[in-house]
């Protein structure tokens, strides 16, 4: 990580509404810009968090209330953009999912239920647990790009 030495941790608890995903996305694009990533792999990371926060609110959340916080946490090593979500919705079971195939999810009129497949696009590692029995736990960690430090004539 070019001109950041050591480690950096930033943390974000939101309200579990969707009025928060703005905010969201504000900082995951800020903080991922910050660390070299250009403008598409920037939005890759921001919409792979985005994505897992509207699916705790609209999926997780959806038969609470009031709607419980979202913690997110981004942990930003020398290696690793890693982001981790906790929330305490319903539990993802991950093991009943399966990945929407293409065209064919589009062709059968589809147009919703990709999320899950957006995050394993846009992040290097997806992993979905238990911080404790009261909490899931989503992480995703994205290498950081090599810096280039070439000079041209």
């Amino acid at each position: 990580m070019s001109g950041h030495s050591g480690r950096r941790i930033f943390k974000l608890e939101v309200p579990g509404d969707p009025k928060s995903l703005a905010l969201i996305r504000l900082l995951i694009n800020h903080l991922a810009s910050s660390v070299g990533y250009d403008e598409v792999e920037s939005t890759k990371v921001e919409i792979a968090v985005d994505e897992a926060c509207a699916n705790i609110i609209e999926h997780g959340y959806a038969d609470l209330a009031p709607k419980p916080p979202i913690l997110i946490t981004v942990d930003l090593t020398s290696d690793d953009f890693v982001v981790e979500i906790t929330d305490e919705g319903k539990h993802f079971e991950v093991g009943n999912y399966t990945p929407p195939t293409f065209p064919d999810h589009w062709d059968r009129g589809h147009t919703r239920g990709v999320g899950i497949f957006l995050m394993n696009q846009c992040m290097d590692q997806v992993s979905f647990g238990r911080a404790d029995e009261q909490h899931n736990q989503l992480r995703m960690s994205k290498k950081l790009q090599p810096q280039d430090t070439s000079v041209s004539a």
